[in-house]
């Protein structure tokens, strides 16, 4: 059985709260050992009491630490921050017996096991937290941090091993003592300091703090935001933040969560008496802020700077989250397709960014419906690859005050269109001398990769200075319901594509081991159809029937990219030696079998783990193919 050691430090205020989250752990975690520690400095005996009844109808123990306030009395404190803020930093010292406890703000409600929390390794680190929900990149400013993560101290896993062992409540109390005009946070702002980069952050689901009482707003971006959203739904541990549930105006998204513990509660009534007596907030409307008053105001995750001068109200915009992102790729399928794992980590890193993709007018529905892309535009490279055109392109260019720039292959014209756009970051690879002058010098270097897919995605290291999340390409297309794709979908047999020829001549499976490929697939009870566009795939096509192979269908040069992709989302299993086919497969998740007659699988092969693929290389036989048919079609 899991022991768990759970730390309150309430007053007499806060006790009906600090019962209902007692309460809650215990009803979350009845297959584990809870002993609770209430640190104090004064209690009245009504308070104990409830405490004691609670104890005693579950099974639970209790520890009650005295704490000396006078110790604490040159600490800084608030309006908000009283002296029990403080005595979480002496647990270790004062519980020597302990290797970990839990500190929970009395605010707080468990909707969910504790035990991964005191399973999980912690090494060396002081604590376990989660980042704040906003105002962090200030407060490691304001501090004078080396982390670039601010935790919020209302939820504290604490290794008090390691606590006692570096003697951390003596730093932490000469830190605070001697940097009070820094600390704006007490006790919040001195453990991070002290602690800084010796921690570990938690999921957000360790410490939900819901914002409606900031009109939701939040500053977590790329993972953290994942992570948030997916905490909404179900958290471990709620941090009532704002206005309690035990007063009226409250509208946190678990308040009734918190009732449903109440009410199974001694201190129910009592709380109920509370909720009944307390008032609806009112609007605080003072004469003189009507006459003159500047404030800030958040709409989802823009920042409005509020002027009202004679009760009129005038709304600037201060911050404007929504970034333009453009990713300039003017090469082709394949090449466009990678770099959606790009387009998604910047929607992971700036929820709100908006992603325009800039591709030639041909490939416009290759960038169209890939996952995160919020428009496309195109650029004429035949038609407009000149002065005028360039100036023309940049003239009716929808979208002003760019944030980023992607360019991608080092494109020296794509390059001059994006100093001409005025985008404040020009990414791309370092190349030649007009990449030197022109794209932006970062602070951060970016690793080094080798995939494709992963230079193009590398490129956002440095603006982010993270590294990127390795996500599969995603092609998220609406089902189409054309002639040719209603010709296949009146076979009744399973189609199994082959895309056979590419752009350059030794990457393209000989005819001879495509014809024993056919014969071998038609055996098999299934029908191949043969994919491709142009005069090399023409003559490839010839070539077969020249040689009496006809028992297939053909549908060269017989369908655009989204009628493709239909094709193949109908389709068993793929085979392609061509890039920007198999990547269309792998973006649909159909199993697929890439083949390489030559060079380029290091770069352009779908990677292990991310799809379901088999690659081969070298001089793969119509025999190695059929088996690999067989594997790829078992892999999830």
């Amino acid at each position: 059985m899991t022991k768990l050691t759970i730390a309150y430090a309430p007053d007499d205020g806060y006790i009906n709260m600090t019962v209902v989250s007692m309460f809650s752990a215990i009803q979350n975690n009845l297959d584990s050992d809870i002993e609770f520690l209430i640190l104090y400095s004064s209690l009245t005996d009504k308070s104990k009491e409830k405490l004691k009844s609670l104890v005693s109808m579950h099974k639970c123990s209790i520890r009650y630490i005295k704490m000396n306030e006078s110790e604490f009395k040159d600490f800084p404190m608030s309006k908000w921050v009283t002296v029990q803020a403080w005595f979480r930093i002496k647990i270790p010292d004062m519980c020597p017996d302990l290797d970990r406890v839990l500190y929970l703000d009395c605010d707080t409600l468990v909707n969910g096991s504790l035990k991964e929390l005191f399973e999980m390794s912690m090494k060396d680190n002081y604590v376990a937290a989660v980042k704040d929900v906003w105002g962090v990149k200030q407060y490691v400013k304001r501090l004078d941090m080396k982390s670039d993560s601010y935790f919020n101290s209302g939820v504290l896993l604490i290794n008090c091993k390691q606590f006692r062992k570096d003697n951390l409540f003596e730093k932490i109390k000469e830190y605070a003592i001697q940097n009070k005009k820094i600390i704006k946070f007490c006790d919040q702002d001195s453990l991070n300091k002290v602690i800084d980069e010796k921690k570990i952050d938690l999921h957000q689901k360790y410490n939900f703090m819901d914002t409606w009482w900031r009109n939701y707003y939040n500053q977590y971006e790329g993972s953290d935001l994942i992570n948030y959203e997916e905490a909404k739904q179900n958290p471990v541990i709620v941090h009532l933040t704002g206005p309690k549930p035990d007063v009226k105006g409250c509208e946190n998204a678990f308040c009734e969560k918190w009732w449903y513990y109440a009410r199974l509660t001694d201190v129910y009534l009592e709380e109920t008496e509370k909720f009944n007596k307390s008032k609806n907030p009112k609007k605080n409307i003072k004469i003189l802020s009507q006459i003159f008053n500047i404030k800030n105001e958040y709409r989802n995750k823009d920042k409005w700077k509020v002027l009202t001068l004679l009760g009129f109200k005038m709304k600037f915009r201060k911050e404007l989250n929504e970034k333009i992102f453009l990713i300039f790729n003017t090469a082709f399928i394949g090449d466009i397709l990678l770099n959606n794992t790009l387009v998604q980590n910047i929607k992971l890193f700036y929820p709100e960014a908006k992603v325009i993709f800039v591709v030639q007018p041909q490939f416009a529905d290759v960038a169209k419906y890939q996952k995160g892309v919020d428009d496309v535009v195109v650029f004429d490279k035949k038609r407009d690859n000149n002065l005028f055109g360039i100036l023309k392109f940049v003239w009716n260019f929808p979208y002003k005050h760019v944030f980023a720039s992607f360019v991608l292959y080092s494109n020296d014209r794509n390059l001059i269109i994006s100093k001409l756009l005025n985008a404040k970051h020009i990414m791309t690879e370092p190349h030649g001398m007009l990449t030197k002058i022109i794209s932006t010098k970062e602070k951060y270097k970016r690793n080094t990769y080798e995939h494709k897919k992963d230079i193009a995605t590398g490129l956002i290291e440095s603006l982010t200075g993270k590294a990127v999340l390795d996500l599969p390409i995603v092609y998220e297309l609406p089902e189409l319901d054309t002639e040719v794709i209603k010709e296949i979908k009146s076979l009744d047999k399973r189609i199994i594509p082959i895309a056979a020829t590419s752009k350059f001549k030794p990457k393209d499976m000989p005819v001879e081991i495509m014809v024993e490929l056919i014969k071998k697939i038609n055996e098999s009870g299934k029908v191949p159809v043969i994919l491709g566009r142009g005069e090399v795939q023409r003559d490839f096509v010839k070539s077969l029937k020249d040689i009496g192979c006809s028992e297939f269908i053909d549908l060269t040069d017989k369908t655009t990219i989204p009628e493709l992709a239909n094709i193949l989302k109908l389709s068993e299993v793929l085979v392609s030696v061509d890039t920007g086919t198999m990547h269309l497969g792998n973006a649909l998740n159909i199993p697929t079998v890439a083949v390489f007659y030559s060079h380029g699988q290091e770069m352009w092969a779908p990677q292990p783990g991310l799809y379901r693929s088999v690659v081969l290389s070298g001089t793969p036989s119509a025999e190695e193919i059929c088996q690999a048919l067989e594997e790829v079609q078992t892999l999830k």
